[in-house]
């Protein structure tokens, strides 16, 4: 734990679960708060920079956990709360913001509209689902890190290169299944060195698009 005054900490006892861990947690929803910002101002490159970031702060701040031995309750219920802020609202909302309101066919925004929808809701049951399961070895469902991750990468596809609407939301149905299925996926396992590999040649990817 980072130590703090006593008395500081009667003040306000939340922060007696301050740690290294959960600082970078918290870092990782203002990363998500600044997406938030730039989906605003429709600028998406910027905004998926600090999604990403906001991803790499969900991986790094448990394998520092492990690492400090500071797994802790507090801790896990922090990072559900940024989770679902970060992988399971803003997707939806970049989808709102970029994708929708640019369509003229009431049909593709339905489609979309129920994918994201479905998408956000199991989101919420696997994140759910994970703080009643032990997972010492094995994630059970598609973390949503990687989730938010691939349909990021589907909008961006879109958005930028355009294709079809219902690409993404074909891709946020399938991402939802697989998020509350039962596959099991070894934690820190090959699975997730290949996504941060796509992941980092998709953010280079989004810098230096000019199109």
């Amino acid at each position: 734990m980072i130590i703090i005054n006593n008395r500081f900490v009667r003040l306000f006892p939340a922060l007696k679960h301050l740690n290294i861990p959960n600082a970078l947690t918290t870092l990782g929803m203002v990363f998500g708060i600044f997406a938030c910002y730039f989906l605003t101002q429709r600028d998406l490159r910027t905004a998926l920079i600090f999604m990403f970031l906001a991803g790499l702060m969900d991986f790094v701040d448990g394998f520092v956990a492990s690492k400090l031995n500071q797994q802790t309750e507090f801790g896990q219920y922090v990072d559900t709360l940024v989770d679902f802020f970060t992988c399971g609202i803003i997707p939806v909302w970049m989808v709102f913001d970029l994708l929708v309101y640019e369509g003229n066919i009431f049909f593709d925004n339905v489609i979309i509209t129920v994918a994201m929808i479905f998408y956000a809701v199991c989101a919420l049951w696997r994140l759910a689902y994970y703080n009643i399961v032990e997972a010492d070895k094995y994630f059970t469902g598609l973390p949503v890190p990687g989730s938010m991750m691939t349909v990021t990468m589907s909008v961006w596809c879109v958005h930028m290169l355009g294709l079809p609407m219902w690409f993404s939301a074909i891709t946020f149905f399938t991402i939802g299944v697989l998020m509350i299925s039962g596959i099991q996926l070894k934690k820190y396992g090959l699975w997730q060195k290949v996504m941060s590999v796509v992941s980092v040649i998709f953010l280079a990817i989004v810098l230096l698009y000019r199109g």
